[in-house]
This record gives structure tokens, C-alpha cells and sequence, in this order.
């Protein structure tokens, strides 16, 4: 009796088994796409120190999610706010300090919106290639709001990472990461190195780091929390002219190859493609289509084909289902759905546009290819 006391304590104490450092990295890259809504909060700083710098910012955000179709996320710093809201129908893209905003008649993507929207810079590296090793250092319980999260630390140190589009080199650079054990979601972390910018003999030291304030998951989100109202004093503008907003710098690049579900785009090169990126449970999509079989009967010289992410509708045309993790996703930057694409006769990306398009756009699209 007593010995089998003993024994339960014992296994009620021992640690538990550390899991693979990369392995948890990849998980937690993930983990949240798990959750069917969620509200979370955080605050990023960013201190720049040497070479006549001494640079402080702080950048809170919110981020709050209702898949598959709702998402708004807030990010404040000096210069001002940018909002970014989906409601189901329409996708805006704010920013305070120009008094503009985008609407789009798409929906988001969450985990993407921010990475793909162009508000990052553009042609960041794939910091992957540059690890030279991630270890578990330990671990450690983070208060989140008052909530207990017990975490795995997790260290990654980087070789050399170069960042030719905004002419720097980041060296010695290491990445802490707190990762919770449950829920395998990254809370916490810090970056930390060198930066050599061009012109400058002395490198800048660089720390940034970003801290959970707020975790909700599974919460009950109301559609009145994914309004965008534009201020009195916005005004509208086209898709693509906000500063830092960019079109994803794919026109006149190889369309990435793809096979699957009826649609091959290697086996139609010699002809115009207009491809329709959308999603199952994307009500723009679903009216797009009906444009895209209007096309197709008047336009019999042009492949039209669609991918959808999730179940594909019927359609006259054929359409591949894929999910949301395929590579295709990442390789054309899609952030929005739907998303139309125009491939030329060799393959080549020739025009490319987020949201729904009328058919005077569509057929804009396909008329640079005449000229």
C-alpha cells in the first residue's frame, strides 16, 4: 500500500520527457490554426543601440479571429494605427496616420494576413536556412493575465542572415522562445544581434522582443466585433497604393508549378491562363465563379481553372481542392480570397489582383496580353 503511495508520487514528479527543439519550433509555428476563435494581445519593443542610434519602440497589437471567414487585427505604434478587418464579405486595410484605407471585396487569411499583406518588408529571407542550432534550455511558467502557463525556453542560434532588399546583415543573432507546454503556442520570445547597415562602420544592436498580454481561446466572438467603420475623415483609395502595402513581387516571375484535381498548370503552357484562388467557405468566391463560367464561354481561347482551399464547388470549369497548408499558398503570397491570377503563353505570371474582380477588370487582365 505504502509502496505503491511511493511509486504514483514518484511518477507524479518526474519530469516530463523534453521534446525535439526543432520539432516543437515547427509545432508552434501551427498551433494556433487548432483553435476555431481566439483573442490575443501582445506587445512588441524594439531597441536599436550604437552608431549614433538609441532607438525605443513599442508596437502593442490585438489580433481577435472567428474562423473561417472573421478576423480584425490592430497594431499601434508612434507613427499611428493600422486596422485590418474582415467581416465575412469585404477585407479593410487602414492606416490612421494617411487618414486612407482599402476595401476589398475578399476575405483573409489570419495566420497569413500580417506576413503576405505587405505591411512587413518585403523579401525577408527564409530564416531556416540560416539556424545553426535550437536547443531547450529549460523551462519556465509565464503569467499571461493571470493565467499560469508552464513553458519549454527554446534557443536558436542563426548564422549570418542577409537581407539584401534593405541593405543589412543581421550577425550573432539568437531567438528565445517560451512555448507552452499544453497548448504548444509560442508566448514569448526575444531576438537579439549585430546589425552591419550599409555605409556604417559600427554595428547596431538590435533586441526586440514580444510578450502575450492577452491569451482567449475558443471565446465566443459576436459579427459586431468584426466592423470596420471608416473615421468621418478617411478616405478610400485603390488596392495596392497605401505605403507598405505591396503587391507580392510575382508579375513576369514563373508561375510555380502544380498537378492536382483536374488542373495542371505545366501542361497549359501556350495558353493564357486566368486562375481563381478562393476558398470553401468564402462567400465572394462563390460569386466570382459565376463570372469566371461567363468568361469561359465567351473566352474559349482561355484555360480557366480555379483552386480551392477546402471542398471545391461544381463548376463548369475545373477547380483542384488543396488545404491551407500547401506550398502553392506561400509560393503566390495569397492572403485573400479569392485571388486572381493571369499566367501568359510561357508560363509567366502576367497580372495578379486580390479580392473579387468585375468583369471589365477580368478582361483588363487578359488584354495586356493582346498588346
Amino acid at each position: 500500500m505504502f509502496r505503491s503511495g511511493f511509486l504514483l508520487a514518484a511518477l507524479a514528479c518526474a519530469q516530463a520527457p523534453q521534446p525535439e527543439a526543432r520539432k516543437l519550433i515547427a509545432e508552434s509555428a501551427a498551433a494556433i490554426k487548432k483553435y476555431q476563435s481566439y483573442r490575443l494581445e501582445s506587445i512588441v519593443t524594439v531597441d536599436l543601440r550604437g552608431a549614433r542610434m538609441d532607438n525605443h519602440l513599442e508596437m502593442p497589437s490585438s489580433i481577435s479571429v472567428r474562423r473561417p471567414d472573421r478576423m480584425k487585427i490592430q497594431s499601434r505604434s508612434q507613427a499611428g494605427t493600422v486596422n485590418i478587418v474582415s467581416d465575412g464579405e469585404h477585407t479593410w486595410f487602414y492606416l490612421s496616420a494617411l487618414k486612407k484605407y482599402v476595401k476589398r471585396d475578399a476575405v483573409g487569411s489570419p495566420e497569413a494576413a500580417v506576413g503576405n499583406s505587405g505591411l512587413l518588408p518585403k523579401n525577408l529571407p527564409d530564416l531556416e536556412h540560416s539556424i545553426k542550432s535550437t536547443r531547450i534550455t529549460g523551462e519556465e511558467t509565464i503569467d499571461v493575465a493571470g493565467v499560469k502557463y508552464p513553458c519549454w525556453t527554446v534557443e536558436t542560434a542563426y548564422g549570418q542572415i542577409l537581407l539584401p532588399e534593405q541593405h543589412l546583415v543581421i550577425r550573432n543573432a539568437v531567438q528565445t522562445s517560451w512555448i507552452s507546454k499544453a497548448e504548444k503556442l509560442s508566448l514569448q520570445n526575444t531576438f537579439r544581434g549585430e546589425i552591419d547597415l550599409a555605409g556604417v562602420s559600427e554595428p547596431v544592436r538590435m533586441s526586440q522582443s514580444t510578450r502575450t498580454t492577452l491569451l482567449r481561446l475558443n471565446p465566443k466572438l459576436l459579427d459586431s466585433e468584426f466592423v470596420f467603420t471608416p473615421p468621418a475623415n478617411a478616405k478610400e483609395t485603390d488596392d495596392w497604393t497605401l505605403p507598405g502595402i505591396a503587391k507580392p513581387d510575382l508579375e513576369g516571375k514563373a508561375a510555380p508549378a502544380f498537378k492536382a484535381g483536374g488542373v495542371d498548370l505545366a501542361a497549359l503552357r501556350g495558353k493564357v491562363v486566368l486562375l481563381n484562388i478562393g476558398a470553401a467557405w468564402c462567400a465572394p468566391c462563390r460569386r466570382q465563379i459565376a463570372l469566371f463560367e461567363k468568361l469561359r464561354a465567351d473566352l474559349p481561347d482561355v484555360a480557366i481553372i480555379g483552386i480551392s482551399v477546402g471542398d471545391a464547388p461544381k463548376a463548369s470549369f475545373p477547380i483542384a481542392s488543396i488545404d491551407d497548408s500547401n506550398d502553392l499558398l506561400t509560393a503566390l503570397s495569397i492572403n485573400s480570397y479569392p485571388t486572381v491570377i493571369v499566367i501568359d503563353r510561357a508560363g509567366n505570371i502576367a497580372a495578379y489582383e486580390a479580392g473579387a474582380q468585375t468583369e471589365e477588370a477580368l478582361r483588363a487582365m487578359l488584354a495586356k496580353l493582346d498588346k
